[in-house]
């Protein structure tokens, strides 16, 4: 071959590879849509649970061999960690079931059935875990606290979008599966964690999920459903880690562009989850972009978007557990403070809206 044409089939050769490059470098600069980013924070895939897709279901007639095989296996697993580890892989692998259920059925039966055998898995995955107690100095533990930490944020950012999904009568079901899975979470996280070490743990594991520019809210309303459930000694850490990735958080939207900054309230209306701690976070966002007029215009914007979300969300759950009528703030309510909307402890209908201002004092 002549020195001519190689030339030109390397310089081809190099042309491809640097086209191929450019492109990667422009779709990872390219600014995603409200879309996208939803996706990003709401579709979890089971890759992402380090699983293969399920494909026997619990609406099958054979769905009890897959049962007894999953025992078998964990039968003859003698060694805790891994014990614990496949424990933590039946517990993802039920809830994809669950998941790909509500997305073709609306029997509910097969529904609260398929919730119920995660329930169950969580309790198994809790007391397996928490015989780790004992060995959490080896070096497997931690790893074991890594993934099973970082699953359970995706699992909770399912079950939360699972509850705008299913039907209204099994709702509730998914709701105590939720509360429940937390509950657990923060059983075996306390169990297996020093409380000291806590909070770099979970900020570290928490900064390396995936997500849109704005994937720090689905982390921080986890953090606040965490805050509840966890003892008064263990509640600064979880406070500290919420302080941290809020300033974080609040920086990073201090540089991107304003259109961006935009897309946040259409981001917040569209989410799942819990829009009254989505409200929460948000108004502290606030309360620190007081030096930044268009940031705080924008955020102003969020609001007004969110809390029509919550009004709708209201109306949406309240027909079925008798909750009063519920009116949003009018318009300018609370221009310089904190909008809070608590629930009722014992209806867990919202209450009212209440105003906090700088110095902490509560305005009806």
């Amino acid at each position: 071959m002549s020195k001519p044409i190689k030339l030109f089939i390397i310089l081809i050769t190099a042309g491809v590879f640097l086209g191929a490059w450019l492109f990667s470098l422009a779709q990872e600069d390219s600014p995603t849509t409200v879309e996208e980013d939803i996706i990003l924070d709401e579709e979890v895939e089971s890759e992402d649970l380090d699983i293969q897709e399920p494909r026997l279901l619990p609406e099958s007639p054979f769905y009890f061999l897959k049962t007894w095989q999953r025992e078998i296996r964990s039968f003859f697993t003698f060694n805790s960690i891994a014990k614990a580890r496949l424990r933590e892989r039946f517990a993802s692998e039920k809830l994809m079931e669950l998941k790909q259920l509500a997305q073709k059925t609306e029997n509910l039966d097969v529904l609260k059935r398929a919730a119920e055998n995660y329930k169950k898995e969580t309790e198994v995955l809790k007391k397996v875990a928490e015989r780790l107690e004992g060995l959490k100095e080896e070096a497997g533990v931690g790893k074991f606290m890594d993934k099973y930490m970082s699953h359970q944020l995706l699992h909770q950012n399912i079950l939360e979008k699972l509850e705008e999904q299913v039907p209204s009568q099994v709702f509730e079901k998914i709701q105590e599966v939720r509360e429940r899975h937390l509950e657990n979470f923060k059983d075996v996280m306390l169990k297996l964690e020093e409380k000291e070490n806590l909070s770099e743990r979970l900020e570290n594991i928490i900064e390396v999920q995936k997500g849109s520019k704005f994937k720090e809210i689905k982390s921080l309303e986890f953090l606040k459903n965490l805050e509840e459930k966890v003892p008064e000694d263990a509640k600064e850490a979880i406070i500290k880690v919420q302080e941290n990735i809020l300033k974080k958080f609040q920086e990073k939207l201090e540089k991107i562009p304003s259109e961006d900054q935009e897309q946040f309230g259409q981001y917040l209306e569209r989410i799942s989850g819990d829009k009254e701690k989505q409200l929460e976070i948000l108004e502290n966002l606030r309360a620190e972009s007081q030096e930044k007029p268009e940031m705080k215009i924008n955020l102003e914007q969020a609001r007004e978007r969110i809390l029509k979300r919550v009004e709708e969300k209201v109306q949406e759950r309240g027909r079925e557990i008798s909750c009063p009528q519920w009116t949003p703030p009018a318009p300018g309510f609370c221009k310089e403070g904190r909008i809070l909307i608590q629930r009722d402890t014992e209806t867990g209908c919202p209450l009212p809206p209440k105003c906090i201002i700088p110095g902490e004092t509560e305005t009806p």
